[in-house]
């Protein structure tokens, strides 16, 4: 589940998860931690699945793997914030240009 409140958009920021804390903020909205609504027992075994094949193929442990796919999923989120952040202040850029010299 991903919350978007006005000022965490604003921040962008990511902060750990701690186990009191539950949820993680990430760019601009939240991780549930665990997952509201819960996760379904499919959804469950293909990330088991997923993250058991690459901890075969890595030869890394199972906890480690899980982390990394985490923390490579909250990346994406992150880029996904600072592009759409970068486009509204471009679009904001040009509205206040086009007020400027067209009105």
């Amino acid at each position: 589940m991903l919350n978007v409140p006005k000022q965490a958009a604003q921040e962008g920021y990511m902060q750990k998860p701690y186990k009191d804390t539950p949820y993680t903020k990430v760019a601009a909205g939240t991780i549930q931690i665990p997952p509201d609504p819960p996760l379904t027992e499919h959804e469950i075994v293909a990330l088991h699945t997923e993250v058991s094949a690459l901890a075969d193929w890595a030869k890394i442990k199972f906890k480690d793997t899980a982390w990394e796919l985490y923390y490579a999923e909250i990346a994406k989120l992150q880029a996904e914030a600072t592009a759409s952040n970068a486009w509204m202040q471009a679009r904001d850029h040009v509205d206040g240009l086009k007020r400027k010299y067209l009105d």
